[in-house]
């Protein structure tokens, strides 16, 4: 290959092919725009699969434990078991967080001018007390009324927009079933699939470069199903800790508040604090001594999560210290939002092990350690005397 690159053209073949491949270059970056878009649109039809990918490799990590636990290695059963799981799950959440979220618009709505007046009484005592201005706070809460009028005038000017959000929602169920009955069919001929794409590989590279990407995707499935598996056992065990004391401490909305503390505790060290806030928010406005005191549990959880549970189930499944996870959150976010605070982490480990390796074989080939010191020679092998 280097040899063809460096030839000089002298054949009318060579210059025919340097014409044709300039032309292709030219159209290429003449129409760029134009071939984004349209990968764009091929991009949105493949979505479904997309989907039924992430999905199955999600379910594939319940299917392999149901299968060795339960089934004596039989994926079929294993896999119904997970769906089974899945849809169950999907239903209890939706269960206890549709009903606790009416209940708490309701008493948000009937109870709004009592929690203005509690508001007033801590403003008053705030400015008697400690002589603080707070007349903007003051006007603002005399406006309250029309402050409803125009959130309900709001609502209504927005209805052509739910409408519209509704139509959308009607195409992404065509989308969901699509993505679950994609997964399905990819759990069902797991092996089968993996199989076609080994070979598929290896018949495309040579074998070298086929054991190195077949090694580096191998690596990045034990990070990923370690890291998020483990995430995943970790926030249903916060959520139900949470569900357990707030119920204890007879705090209201205790299913609502639980929930979002579980699920937002998947992201990592920004997800108790993101999952805290509107749990705050909404005890806040019913009784602000249960917000105290829903702070201080969130706190003790917490405390629990990262020092006991967490690293008992996660482990040190990404090898990273505390400042590349924060890293990784922080350019995933920025990158994909909430789904990239997620998967930014086990990524970012992927390619921490891939640079460890190439500075390892880096040093080695050089004949130096870390430090810049000579690696120690291999004792010569003793001599046969016969």
């Amino acid at each position: 290959m280097k040899k063809w690159l460096s030839r000089k053209p002298e054949m009318v073949s060579d210059w025919l092919f340097l014409i044709v491949a300039g032309v292709a270059a030219y159209f290429l970056f003449d129409h760029l725009p134009d071939i984004w878009n349209g990968v764009g649109r091929v991009l949105d039809i493949l979505s479904p699969f997309a989907g039924a990918i992430v999905l199955a490799y999600l379910l594939d990590m319940p299917t392999r434990f149901f299968a060795q636990k339960l089934f004596g290695g039989k994926r079929i059963p294993a896999m119904i078991l997970s769906y089974a799981v899945a849809i169950l799950a999907i239903v209890v959440l939706v269960s206890l967080v549709v009903p606790q979220l009416g209940a708490s618009i309701r008493m948000f709505s009937t109870n709004l001018p009592a929690y203005a007046d509690n508001l007033q009484g801590i403003l008053d005592m705030l400015q008697d007390k400690f002589g603080l201005n707070l007349s903007i706070a003051n006007e603002f809460l005399d406006d309250s009324s029309e402050m409803i009028s125009r959130v309900l005038s709001a609502l209504v000017s927005t209805m052509p927009t739910v409408a519209n959000y509704a139509a959308n929602a009607m195409g992404s169920v065509v989308t969901v079933f699509t993505a679950v009955a994609g997964s399905i069919y990819m759990l069902a001929s797991k092996e089968k699939l993996l199989h076609s794409l080994r070979a598929a590989l290896r018949a495309a590279v040579p074998p070298h470069v086929a054991k190195s990407v077949l090694g580096v995707f191998s690596m990045a499935n034990k990070t990923f199903s370690g890291y998020i598996g483990g995430q995943m056992i970790d926030a249903l065990l916060v959520g139900i800790e949470t569900f357990v004391l707030m119920s204890i401490l007879g705090l209201n909305f205790a299913p609502l508040i639980s929930v979002l503390v579980g699920v937002t505790n998947i992201i990592p060290i920004f997800g108790p604090f993101i999952g805290a806030v509107p749990g705050t928010l909404i005890l806040l406005f019913a009784d602000p001594i249960q917000a105290v005191e829903f702070v201080i549990l969130i706190l003790v959880v917490q405390q629990i999560d990262g020092n006991f549970i967490a690293p008992r189930i996660v482990g040190d499944a990404i090898g990273l210290s505390g400042l590349w996870v924060l890293m990784a959150i922080i350019l995933g976010g920025d990158l994909f939002g909430l789904p990239g605070m997620v998967i930014g982490v086990p990524l970012f480990g992927v390619l921490y092990a891939l640079t460890r390796q190439l500075v390892a074989a880096g040093l080695t080939g050089r004949g130096i350690d870390a430090e810049g010191n000579p690696l120690p020679k291999d004792p010569p092998l003793p001599k046969n005397k016969n």
